[in-house]
């Protein structure tokens, strides 16, 4: 029987870790252990992995552990002791800061290490270094902001990725700077490396409110302002989905470098609202108006209203990542009703709580004056 640590140590770094320099791929159905889609998509392999988390108690970690508790695994949270304190009394954890002070891993080891918190190659520099001896697997989470842009005919992980304009030492926008970081990990943790590259992440706990205002918004009723056209292609991932593959690729000791880009099969602006649509009883309709008519009145996508691009110039292929090297090796996605469904319900609980404005969306007044000049523009 092979061990873990022979295993990973073996292991050749996935497809797509050329643009890291880490060498060839290991296709996901000749891993050991890879069930296919047709068999039990979480199969287990390993029972009982001790893993670190640095973070853990935000928006994606609190579905990671719970993941694993689930699966049978051992936890330990590394973080600076202040967010959701509350959470988890029953797993083990170490306080410090990941910038200045990581003296509670020294001597430690763990099978896997799982680091959402990580934005520059700085703060994964000194977690990859101190680690890198002292556990079998680092998985980093990374973005689908990463490519240069979104022009490519197949934008799936071997896409161009990092500014082709700029020096490294100007890299310190969200994406570069996690380019930057993606290659920290690849030099410090080698064919042990696994990256994943989610798109917009959403579903209970995502006080980003990007996803949440749709079903928030649709659920109140009326006519409803949205973006752009109904073909325009909308892309995210469910952050249970994402925990769910993350503990997945992790039993089944995978390396290299993945995108998590859902749902399954390509989905329109249409699609998705009125999919959204379904799980409530509101009476609803849907205007679409131009992304140039609402540039023109300051509401660009990174603004009020920023879930998905207009799919054009650099955008083109935004929402079309491929994502099916990660299909392949375990990744599913609940059905939108059940994302949205879930969702709202989060949101409600949130509203009963006393938290009442959401961060991202239109507000009444703004999108009633928005509706009526375009009707008027349109005459």
């Amino acid at each position: 029987m092979t061990t873990r640590r022979e295993f990973i140590g073996q292991a050749g770094i996935a497809a797509g870790a050329a643009s890291l320099g880490l060498g060839s791929t290991q296709p996901a159905a000749a891993q050991p252990g890879y069930a296919g889609r047709g068999a039990d998509p979480r199969p287990s392999r390993q029972q009982g992995m001790t893993i670190l988390i640095l973070g853990g108690t935000g928006f994606i970690g609190p579905h990671v552990v719970r993941r694993a508790l689930a699966r049978g695994h051992r936890i330990t949270l590394f973080n600076r002791g202040r967010t959701n304190t509350h959470l988890f009394p029953e797993v083990e954890k170490l306080v410090g800061d990941r910038n200045t002070d990581l003296t509670a891993l020294e001597g430690r080891r763990w099978d896997a290490v799982i680091d959402n918190s990580g934005y520059t190659p700085h703060q994964v520099g000194l977690s990859v270094d101190l680690l890198k001896g002292a556990a079998d697997q680092y998985l980093f989470t990374s973005t689908r902001a990463v490519y240069t842009d979104f022009t490519a005919e197949v934008m799936d992980e071997d896409a161009p990725i990092g500014p082709t304009d700029l020096p490294e030492s100007e890299w310190i926008a969200y994406g570069p700077a996690k380019v930057l970081a993606e290659r920290v990990v690849g030099e410090g943790f080698g064919a042990r490396t696994l990256i994943v590259r989610p798109p917009v992440i959403v579903g209970p706990g995502d006080r980003s409110d990007r996803f949440t205002y749709w079903p928030d918004r649709i659920d109140a009723g009326g006519e409803v302002l949205v973006q752009g056209d109904p073909t325009d292609p909308v892309q995210f991932i469910d952050v249970r989905d994402l925990s769910e593959f993350y503990i997945h690729l992790l039993e089944q000791q995978t390396a290299g470098i993945f995108n998590s880009v859902g749902p399954g099969a390509p989905l329109s602006s249409a699609e998705l609202v009125y999919g959204i649509r379904a799980i409530t009883a509101a009476p609803v309709s849907f205007t679409w108006v131009d992304w140039d008519f609402l540039a023109e009145r300051g509401q660009m996508p990174q603004q009020q209203l920023p879930f998905w691009q207009p799919p054009s110039g650099r955008y083109l292929n935004y929402g079309r990542i491929d994502s099916s090297r990660g299909i392949a090796a375990g990744l599913t996605f609940r059905p939108l009703a059940v994302i949205a469904q879930d969702t709202l319900e989060w949101h409600r609980s949130r509203e009963a709580g006393g938290e009442f404005r959401l961060r991202t969306g239109l507000d009444a007044g703004t999108e009633a004056e928005l509706l009526a000049e375009w009707r008027e523009a349109r005459g």
